[in-house]
This record gives C-alpha cells, sequence and structure tokens, in this order.
C-alpha cells in the first residue's frame, strides 16, 4: 500500500514546549521506518505552511494518510482542521475523525459528553482572569481547556489557595491564549489504557504511571518536564510499569470505563484513555484519539507487553484504516481478529487482551518479563 506519513513541522512561537514537538519528528521517523519495513510504499510529508497545497502533488486514490498531525502552523486548536482538509480533498486517513479530534481536544466539552454518558471524571469548571468565582474545593488541578501532550502542565498545576490558582489561570491566560480547565485533584494511581479496533475495539494490557519516589501526593503528577525531558528529576521519578499490580476486579472496571469513553467519544482505529483510581473508583481525565505512536511511547509499550512488535503495530493501525475506507487490497487486521477469536473462545465480556496474547500470531518466543518499566 502506498501511505502518506503527514506531520506538522512548523515551530511553536512558545519554546518552552518545543521538546513535545522534536516528538513529533521522531515519531515520523520511527513509523516511517517501520512501515516500509513492513512492504508498504511510504512517503514522508513534512508541512509547515499550506497543508491543502502541500497535499495537491498526491493522488487521493493512491494514498492512505498515516496521520500524524497534532496542530496545524504550530496552533494545537487548528488540529482537527488537517482530517477535514483529507476528507474534502477525498484522502482515506488513519485515526479518528475531525469531529472526535474536536472534542476531545475540548477538554470542557469531553468532560461534558462523559457526564452525559455516566462516565465517571473529575468535577470542574472554566476559569479565566475576568471569571475567577470558584466553586470547587481545594485542592485543583489547573491546565490549558486546548492543549495536549501535557503543554502547560507544571508542578504549579496543583493549587491549594486562591492566590496560587489565580496565578495560574492568569498564566494559562497569558501563555496560551485560553482559559483554564479547573479541575477536582484526584489523588490516586493513574492508568493509562491503550484500545485498538473500531465496531469491536481491544484493550491492551494497562499501564500504570507509578509516583512511589514523590512523597508527597500533590506531587504525583504528568507534566510536561515529566513527559518529555529524560534530563530533568520529573522525567525519573515518573516511572511507567505495565502491567500494573492490580485485581482482577479493579482492572475489569478499569477496562469496562475505558472502552465506554473510547465509543462515546468516537475513537476510531487506535487510542489512549488516562484514568485515575482513587479508593476503588475510577476516573478519566482524557481521552487522546491522537495518542503518541513513537517507539517508545505508551502504546508500544502496551503492544509489546501484549507479544506485539512497534512494527506489527504500526502496521495494523494502517489495516484497520485501510479495511474502514474500503480500500482495495487491503490485509485483514490480523491482531483485531485473533483477538476478537480469543475473546469468543474464553467467553470473555470485556474485549481485553491477556499478556503475550499475540506471540503465537507473531510466531515469537514470548517475553518472560513480569512488567516492562520503561
Amino acid at each position: 500500500m502506498k501511505v502518506l506519513v503527514v506531520f506538522d513541522d512548523s515551530e511553536r512561537i512558545d519554546q518552552t514546549d518545543s521538546t513535545s514537538q522534536q516528538d513529533i519528528v521522531f515519531t515520523e521517523r520511527d513509523v516511517e521506518r517501520v512501515l516500509n519495513e513492513q512492504g508498504h510504499t511510504v512517503q514522508a510529508l513534512a508541512v509547515r505552511e499550506n497543508l491543502w497545497e502541500a497535499l495537491k502533488p498526491y493522488n487521493p486514490r493512491e494514498w492512505l494518510i498515516f496521520n500524524l498531525c497534532e496542530q496545524i502552523r504550530a496552533k494545537t486548536y487548528l488540529e482537527p482542521y488537517a482530517t477535514s482538509i483529507y476528507e474534502h480533498l477525498g484522502f482515506s486517513y488513519t485515526g479518528s475523525n475531525r469531529h472526535t479530534l474536536a472534542a476531545c481536544l475540548n477538554k470542557p466539552r469531553t468532560k461534558e459528553i462523559l457526564q452525559a454518558h455516566d462516565i465517571p471524571t473529575a468535577a470542574f469548571q472554566v476559569l479565566s482572569p475576568n471569571a475567577l468565582t470558584r466553586r470547587l474545593d481545594f485542592p485543583l488541578f489547573v491546565k490549558p481547556i486546548a492543549e495536549d501532550a501535557s503543554i502547560g502542565i507544571t508542578p504549579q498545576s496543583v493549587v491549594t489557595d486562591d492566590e496560587m490558582l489565580r496565578r495560574q489561570v492568569n498564566l494559562i491566560w497569558k501563555r496560551y491564549r485560553q482559559p483554564a480547565l479547573v479541575e477536582e485533584f484526584i489523588a490516586g494511581r493513574e492508568i493509562n489504557v491503550t484500545l485498538l479496533g473500531n465496531d469491536q475495539p481491544i484493550v491492551f494490557p494497562l499501564s500504570e504511571i507509578e509516583f512511589k519516589q514523590m512523597p508527597n501526593p500533590l506531587e504525583r503528577i504528568v507534566s510536561f518536564r515529566a513527559k518529555w525531558d529524560s534530563a530533568s528529576p520529573e522525567f525519573r521519578l515518573t516511572v511507567p510499569r505495565c502491567p500494573p499490580r492490580v485485581s482482577d476486579a479493579v482492572k475489569a472496571r478499569i477496562e469496562h470505563v475505558a472502552l465506554r469513553a473510547y465509543q462515546t467519544m468516537g475513537l476510531r482505529d487506535y487510542g489512549r484513555v488516562d484514568l485515575r483510581v482513587r479508593n476503588g473508583q475510577q476516573y478519566v481525565l482524557e481521552v487522546n484519539p491522537n495518542a503518541d505512536l513513537s517507539h517508545d511511547a505508551g502504546i508500544a509499550r502496551a503492544a509489546r507487553v501484549a507479544g506485539l512488535s512497534y512494527a506489527e503495530l504500526i502496521d495494523e493501525v494502517v489495516r484497520l484504516a485501510g479495511r474502514r475506507h474500503n480500500l482495495k487490497g487491503v490485509k485483514r487486521p490480523r491482531v483485531i481478529s485473533y483477538g476478537l477469536r480469543m475473546q469468543r473462545a474464553q467467553g470473555s465480556a470485556i474485549h481485553s487482551i491477556p499478556l503475550d496474547a499475540f506471540a503465537s500470531l507473531t510466531k515469537r518466543p514470548a517475553p518472560r518479563l513480569a512488567s516492562v518499566t520503561a
């Protein structure tokens, strides 16, 4: 198949958050490399200015777009317009459509949709410098309403008094030119859930961000530096563990909530749902339809624990998108098919995949580690 890997290569005006932009470029290289290894004809398209014009030389009947556009012209809020352009020009593409991308990028809107479907999420309100009336009790968690990749999240994002709250709301308004989402701070375990598929998505092994080396519960967050700056103390102190130590009952509840969030928000092909667990109750933090697909990111980590290589994961995303768009000559998504056969054989009510499930499918020895922590 001919696959066009499209990503935005423009630089953010605010270089404070430039590390995540560098990661987009690294992800493009990862994806391009493994798609070539899987036998696809691959071309990368780095877009700095006009996405519409950049796509004109390509025939939409010949190329499937692997969408890695998380922004247009360095503006995160324009992310959904990339898929609008693909659709207008007649391209098939991987991942979620513009409606889902827009809804998930708008964090208050996401929470309203989840609440309307009785999916638990933290209590919240939206504040700006001119509207600072607080309804919620401290501690609170403050972040931009329309950024992703932990942009705008720092150790100061958890606030415990009105002065700290005012300062963070003003900072977000000034730096990101948008209001702040203010949420009840959920002090608990942070779980990332990777899902793959469309009509019958499957849940990969859970992953937990461990904060054991952070004695103060208010410091236990995944800040921008914790996610992207490998030289920072925050990065070293937030250790992913896949799979986490959870009971079967808690695991089943987490999977159920994540699956409902994935389907309710209309995600396609792949995605990640982030939750916190406090006193046995699950709260959805984020629903990410355009999650990081680099070789060392959480989705790839969960796939490895399930017995799936990075190249096979990326190829499965292409197969899912190709079949969804009814493209000719697209191979059947083998992971989804195999996983669903396993579930039917086991009579599983939750579409979850056990550890090393795909070892026999991929013809490789199953990994023997109890968990993957990096």
